[in-house]
């Protein structure tokens, strides 16, 4: 049941969008509607929502930090978000998942979820086509979720197959 309403809102935020064009020109969703989506989308992340204590670290995006860390203790399938770090620079120990908030340290990012096979997200739609795996930004004023096929498959990521029908897919 507590699935289904999830997808429900996630298929109507998305308006079940199979792809988009990669130049299309996303805006940026308000902080709240970001943090919010990407607590959710983590279901469909069979890695994340397996039973793990979950930790997000954000760079560079405090006011997001502040935001996710309103979910701190929120199920995610059979998993727990656990904490939310955040600073300007990549974390020592490991998260489940890192946030960037600054466009400058996208390759150093990259670098390290590829190698440490962790959740890339950002709320600069810019970035998904670049590399990050998940993305949130606007289209028409409405909230879009944006996902990049192939740096999920470099950050080993396994998704449930529905994450293709609520996304606008980058490939």
């Amino acid at each position: 049941m507590r699935l289904t309403m999830v997808l429900c809102t996630l298929l109507w935020v998305a308006g079940l969008a199979l792809a988009a064009p990669s130049e299309t020109r996303y805006g940026h969703a308000p902080i709240d509607i970001q943090a919010s989506l990407f607590i959710k989308l983590f279901v469909f992340n069979n890695d994340l929502a397996g039973g793990d204590d979950l930790v997000i670290h954000v760079i560079d995006a405090p006011e997001v930090a502040a935001e996710m860390r309103k979910s701190v203790g929120r199920s995610i399938g059979q998993s727990r978000l656990v904490g939310v770090t955040e600073g300007d620079d990549l974390p020592e120990t490991p998260p489940s998942v890192i946030y960037l908030g600054r466009p400058e340290l996208f390759e150093a990012v990259t670098a390290y979820t590829h190698d440490k096979k962790i959740l890339s997200i950002t709320g600069l739609p810019e970035l998904v086509p670049r590399g990050i795996t998940l993305g949130v930004g606007t289209l028409n004023r409405k909230p879009r979720i944006l996902f990049n096929v192939s740096a999920s498959e470099k950050e080993g990521m396994d998704w449930n197959p529905v994450i293709l029908k609520i996304t606008d897919v980058i490939k």
